[in-house]
């Protein structure tokens, strides 16, 4: 079968061509960050969160920042494309970085005048750049594949698709990003890993709320009736499900729910 997204050098001249075509001026020091709206069933039931931002700085190292405002302007690697990550976390309620999906940006494609412009859609690209680093970094054998040399944009292109699932393209955070970077370090792309990962129904009952999120900007609330069950569909790494009284953590059949 035919690869047509691949790893390859040439992305890397691409991209510092394109730092100064982005902003149409010289190649800038730092970026401000322009956050997207919080989906609004999060707005409701959550409020404003604080943040964890994570990027790869000017000296090819991870950094974080947390906080709920004032965020800092970022300096960017700016040799390749290198992932702006930002996870919304509400400590006041127990829920902290990665229990929800987050919103994101890569540098240079996603960034304009002196801003990077982060969006839901790109949160999928920045955590699956930072899983192909994690993933490299552990071969010890084979091709590298780093992932300041993957073809995003055509990656991107090809998320929008019929070549990706219709499920996947609504809500990516249905395919597992994790095992697809384990696997593309290991042996190279393949479109076919993107897919629905495998789940199984959790019923609960009796049911503790009526509205409900998860960890998906993309997925829309779960309404139950009043006396009706809860029934979630889990994998075996525990999920969160957030109603406006409380937590639910499902995981192998197994939950627990905790009032906040």
């Amino acid at each position: 079968m035919k690869r047509l997204y691949l790893f390859t050098d040439i992305l890397a001249v691409i991209a510092i061509i394109l730092l100064g075509a982005c902003d149409q001026g010289p190649v800038r020091a730092s970026y401000s960050l322009q956050f997207p709206d919080l989906p609004i069933a999060w707005q409701e039931i959550l409020g404003s969160p604080h943040w964890r931002i994570q990027w790869v700085n000017t000296e090819g190292k991870w950094s974080d920042w947390d906080g709920a405002g004032g965020f800092p302007d970022l300096p960017l690697m700016q040799e390749w494309t290198s992932p702006v990550i930002c996870w919304p976390y509400w400590p006041e309620k127990g829920l902290y970085p990665g229990q929800m999906s987050p919103c994101g940006g890569l540098f240079p494609w996603d960034a304009s005048g002196d801003s990077l412009v982060l969006s839901w859609e790109a949160g999928v690209d920045a955590f699956l750049w930072q899983q192909f680093a994690f993933f490299q970094e552990m071969q010890t054998s084979g091709t590298p594949r780093y992932p300041w040399y993957f073809d995003w944009p055509r990656f991107r292109e090809l998320m929008e698709s019929e070549n990706i699932p219709a499920e996947v393209r609504l809500d990516p955070w249905l395919a597992d990003w994790k095992e697809f970077a384990q696997k593309t370090a290991s042996s190279g792309f393949d479109r076919r890993r993107i897919k629905t990962a495998e789940k199984t129904a959790v019923t609960i009952f009796p049911n503790p709320g009526s509205l409900w999120i998860g960890y998906s900007c993309f997925a829309a609330p779960l309404e139950t009736p009043d006396g009706e069950p809860l029934v979630l569909k889990a994998g075996s790494a525990p999920e969160t499900w957030i109603c406006k009284s409380g937590i639910l953590r499902c995981g192998n059949g197994t939950w627990m729910y905790s009032i906040f």
